[in-house]
């Protein structure tokens, strides 16, 4: 079972809130590269400074996705691999496309033929899952590494979440870790989330916390909210920081505006115990409930308590 890693001192509530936390955050990562690109520019508009507002965007209608999913084919058509790449990302979302996994692979792969390097970790991605393509590891890894050796951060986490996870290959923490840090030095956020975690907890690496603040700090202001939400945990509970519950409060908030559904969660009981901000029982109960329409087990757990205790 995994530690937290985190002393917890006068707030007993982190260390099983970062636990939690920690598990949801792991599942995020470059093997959902599709998503995360939207999710990407959705948070970058989120966390925008609040004294220069934006003009919100209308979203993109369907008439307009399927326009664009039509450019796509027929740059991809004649010989564009960024057009097969995108059309393979519409086509795994059904995004002005039917949805269809297999057509998604072959246009993946046609465009990593090429030299892609997107469409490599896409096509990686699809075999580790099995979608479209015949489940393999070992054919996963070969293009994760084909990518990272070619200085893809994204292929370069991959490569270190599948010796993490153990898939296909022997589990390997300390070369997972290896894997994170080429990642995080490449620019990808989740690699230094994953090398920070890799430090709060000594997994792989030295136990470290003030090392693990420092990667969390950076996945942070990456953009990286799972980071902002660990990181909070640190200044909560003074791990490889200086206790600062006013910064905790901040950055739980900014990780549950940009829809971290554990941002919420911590965020409602810093609310619920007065931990950096004045003791608000209603809205701790309604950050659970955010965090618990977001389909987080914990956040509905805390919402449902908060409920029948009253508090």
């Amino acid at each position: 079972m995994l530690r937290s890693g985190i002393e917890t001192r006068r707030h007993p509530w982190a260390l099983g809130l970062t636990l939690a936390v920690m598990l949801l955050g792991t599942r995020s990562s470059a093997l959902e590269a599709p998503k995360a690109e939207a999710a990407k520019a959705q948070a970058s508009k989120k966390e925008a400074p609040k004294e220069v507002p934006k003009k919100q965007e209308a979203p993109i209608g369907q008439e307009e996705r399927v326009r664009i999913a039509g450019l796509n084919e027929k740059n991809c058509t004649k010989g564009d691999p960024e057009g097969c790449y995108k059309l393979g990302v519409a086509s795994a979302q059904g995004l002005g496309v039917a949805k269809d996994a297999a057509r998604s692979a072959s246009l993946f792969k046609k465009a990593c033929d090429k030299g892609h390097l997107d469409a490599c970790n896409g096509l990686g991605i699809a075999s580790a899952q099995g979608m479209g393509v015949k489940q393999d590891s070992k054919q996963a890894l070969a293009l994760f590494e084909k990518t990272c050796n070619a200085k893809s951060a994204k292929g370069c986490f991959n490569v270190g979440l599948t010796y993490a996870r153990g898939n296909g290959v022997p589990r390997d923490l300390a070369r997972a870790a290896t894997f994170y840090e080429k990642a995080c030095t490449g620019g990808a956020a989740t690699g230094c989330f994953s090398l920070g975690l890799a430090y709060a907890e000594g997994n792989g690496v030295a136990k470290n916390p003030e090392r693990a603040a420092t990667l969390l700090t950076q996945a942070c202001d990456a953009g990286d909210m799972n980071g902002c939400n660990i990181l909070g945990t640190s200044y909560m509970s003074g791990s490889g920081v200086k206790e600062d519950m006013k910064r905790a409060v901040g950055l739980f908030e900014k990780a549950c505006d940009a829809g971290l559904a554990g941002g919420c969660l911590n965020l409602g009981l810093a609310y619920q115990h007065g931990d950096g901000v004045a003791k608000n029982p209603e809205r701790a109960k309604a950050l659970f409930k955010k965090g618990c329409d977001f389909g987080f087990g914990p956040a509905c757990d805390a919402h449902r308590d908060a409920a029948e205790t009253g508090r």
